[in-house]
């Protein structure tokens, strides 16, 4: 009963505040709207009663999340309509101040929006583990932690945005996006260290697809995300050993006749090319694809026109080593859709 009284006593005072500024406003259009958007604000900073996440009128409360010192929830319009609705994620200081906020959107059943869950498989929690959910992290060396914030688009294959974000003592700040990522969080990234530096790196998976096939054949083509100075960029062209090491792995898997198949024929081609080994790369495109013609003609591809896309292809593929910024390891063709 009690709380149902602050409540009420908390939208009396946001209605007695819009009354105010609009009457030391002199009822301006642009000043009332102004004082709604901060009366918003208002509302949401104080309905978290006795410490707990705030409500939001027209939302549904779909996730909370404990980080450190700060809070965060996921909240979906209410009620929503059939298949998505519009989102928002916020971030809460120990004051509940919005101290980060994220327009989403989300499915009516499941959110689409997701925390990194480094305990978890791939990112995501192990249906029927034990093991209590981590949501934070120190990716960057900083003494700060850390939090990877995963947000999909809709759409049959398109499109993930992952957000670093940073826990700071007294702010949080975005340490960097990864958009163009591969189906539901985190279907298209993985996180780990692939070098003897103190950060994580980000490793994107992002399908390219040729006229060899359709969107399961596509060549998974890699970018790798390094901390630099504290911010999250592309550094794929600085990590020959990990590719090295990509390549060597494929190698191994198509070395075992029941697992050869056009995608990781691409795959192995591609991963030649970005080692700057591009005659390498058709070399082997060229001699295993007769083994996979009578597939691709059940599949109705032309084989001359699958070979012409895919050598287009592996020369506009960036090789690693080459160069020391960090332009995308693919520049001209777009990922699978």
């Amino acid at each position: 009963m009690q709380k149902g009284e602050n409540a009420i006593s908390v939208a009396l005072a946001a209605v007695i505040l819009l009354v105010f500024l609009a009457v030391h406003q002199r009822w301006q259009p642009a000043s009332l709207k102004e004082a709604a958007s901060s009366a918003e604000d208002f509302i949401l900073t104080t309905t978290g009663l006795g410490g707990e996440i705030p409500e939001i009128a027209g939302f549904e409360k779909v996730k909370t999340y404990r980080l450190g010192r700060y809070r965060a929830a996921l909240y979906r319009v209410s009620p929503a309509p059939v298949l998505f609705a519009p989102g928002r994620f916020f971030i809460y200081d120990p004051g509940n101040r919005v101290a980060f906020r994220l327009e989403t959107l989300e499915g009516s059943k499941d959110a689409w929006t997701m925390l990194y869950d480094f305990a978890g498989r791939n990112g995501l929690a192990v249906p029927g583990s034990r093991a209590r959910a981590n949501y934070t992290r120190n990716l960057t060396g900083s003494p700060e932690l850390d939090i990877v914030v995963g947000q999909y688009s809709g759409g049959d294959h398109c499109c993930t945005t992952a957000t670093v974000l940073e826990l700071g003592k007294e702010t949080v700040q975005v340490l960097g996006r990864i958009d163009g990522l591969d189906g539901l969080p985190f279907e298209g990234l993985t996180i780990r260290k692939i070098d003897k530096d103190p950060d994580w790196e980000f490793i994107a998976h992002r399908p390219y697809r040729t006229f060899c096939g359709g969107y399961d054949d596509a060549a998974d083509v890699l970018s790798i995300f390094d901390s630099v100075g504290g911010r999250y960029v592309d550094r794929t062209l600085n990590h020959a050993d990990f590719f090295q090491t990509v390549l060597q792995e494929n190698l191994k898997t198509w070395s075992k006749e029941k697992e050869r198949s056009i995608q990781l024929l691409q795959t192995v081609a591609i991963n030649y090319a970005a080692l700057g080994q591009r005659d390498e790369g058709k070399r082997f495109f060229a001699m295993s694809l007769p083994e996979l013609l009578p597939a691709l003609k059940k599949k109705g591809v032309d084989p001359n026109a699958c070979i012409e896309d895919f050598e287009n292809l592996l020369d506009r593929t960036a090789s690693v080593g080459t160069v020391s910024s960090s332009p995308p390891a693919i520049s001209a063709p777009q990922p699978a859709r």
